[in-house]
């Protein structure tokens, strides 16, 4: 298993964009803040531009993860490790 790591901190005031690798496949992430609900939410989409999942990021602490992408992606997890300030992509 592998894990690669991108920095978000949940303070940022633009959108951040990254092309994980998720079930073998890149896509492209997009974390940008809902005003109307007033947090961040993950968009991920192919290379096609199909949505394939916008869900909320809910950050976890250390010692426990929420997989952000749990139901969609199989064989990769996405966890907001929001006291570290880093999205991990574990495969």
């Amino acid at each position: 298993m592998t894990t690669d790591t991108y920095t978000f901190t949940g303070n940022e005031r633009e959108s951040v964009a990254f092309t994980p690798t998720l079930d073998g496949t890149v896509y492209n992430c997009h974390v940008k803040w809902n005003i109307a609900a007033q947090r961040w939410y993950i968009l991920i989409t192919d290379n096609s531009g199909n949505t394939m999942l916008n869900t909320p990021a809910v950050g976890s602490t250390s010692g426990t993860g929420i997989n952000l992408i749990a139901g969609v992606f199989s064989g990769t997890t996405m966890i907001w490790r929001e006291q570290n300030g880093v999205i991990e992509v574990t495969s």
